[in-house]
């Protein structure tokens, strides 16, 4: 009689537990999967930006990527100076950035991707050099230090690096996966033109997101204000901005250098 009494005890206590867990539906890896997949709508597509479109891109990216960069907001930039409508434009040139557009040709969205070497850090710091602007200076000498730190060309032997550089959704469309598609469109564009290596970059509180969802790895976190260089802009410890920078990668089994990853990477040797 005693035992039948805990028991009535124990189940009264367990049951609502038992049965909560019972209601919640858990997912395989598979499941996850499509869980993303509905993320994903149908109501745009994805095409490669042409010379035609540079303009259209140009804007989008000044408006909705970089008014939001750390940088810009940091030092209130003009971004009507030339000079970042020429760099802007030697990125597109490349050919690798695509765009989203609805169903009534609306532009949705768009990724700046560009494959660089080890000479396109430097190049930049060098068009930096004369630039008359002193903002747009510091910006493009950020640019080219954060491009080169760490040195992905030399940790994978690689004489490209396939880069996801500038990634935005019009604040209309966002919230729907169209970043998502947009990256894995993005990665899947560099493994068919032979990349080996593909790098995103993350500054701010969403985009490092997008990066896991689109399975890539972090290698490297820091903050903002460690990222020093000749000519580099420096942001305080203490503002509001410093933000942490993560690092994401994708590599292919055989180009990846395991002592490298497994020690992860010491911050104060990539930061020159």
């Amino acid at each position: 009689m005693l035992c039948l009494k805990r028991l009535s005890r124990i189940l009264s206590t367990h049951l609502p537990r038992i049965q909560e867990c019972q209601s919640r539906k858990c997912h395989s890896v598979f499941d996850f999967k499509e869980l993303l997949q509905q993320e994903k709508t149908d109501n745009f597509t994805v095409h490669p930006v042409l010379k035609e479109h540079h303009q259209m891109a140009v804007d989008v990216i000044k408006e909705h990527y970089l008014r939001e960069h750390v940088l810009v907001r940091a030092r209130s930039m003009d971004l009507n100076d030339r000079a970042l409508d020429e760099y802007l434009g030697s990125l597109l040139k490349q050919g690798n950035t695509l765009y989203a557009r609805t169903e009534d040709g609306a532009v949705a969205g768009v990724c700046v991707n560009f494959a660089s070497s080890q000479v396109d850090p430097r190049n930049l710091r060098l068009y930096a050099y004369y630039r008359q602007d002193p903002d747009v200076k510091d910006f493009l000498c950020f640019t080219a230090k954060l491009q080169e730190t760490p040195n992905l060309w030399e940790a994978y032997q690689q004489k490209k690096i396939f880069e996801i550089k500038m990634l935005t959704v019009l604040p209309e469309y966002r919230r729907q996966g169209l970043a998502i598609t947009l990256a894995e469109r993005s990665k899947e564009q560099a493994i068919d033109l032979g990349y080996k290596v593909i790098r995103m970059d993350c500054i701010n509180p969403y985009d490092y997101k997008v990066a896991e969802r689109c399975m890539l790895q972090c290698i490297v976190k820091f903050p903002l204000h460690k990222l020093r260089g000749p000519h580099a802009p420096y942001i305080k410890r203490s503002s509001e901005l410093n933000r942490f920078v993560r690092v994401y990668v994708a590599a292919q089994p055989d180009t990846a250098d395991h002592t490298l990853l497994q020690r992860q990477i010491d911050l104060e040797s990539l930061i020159e």
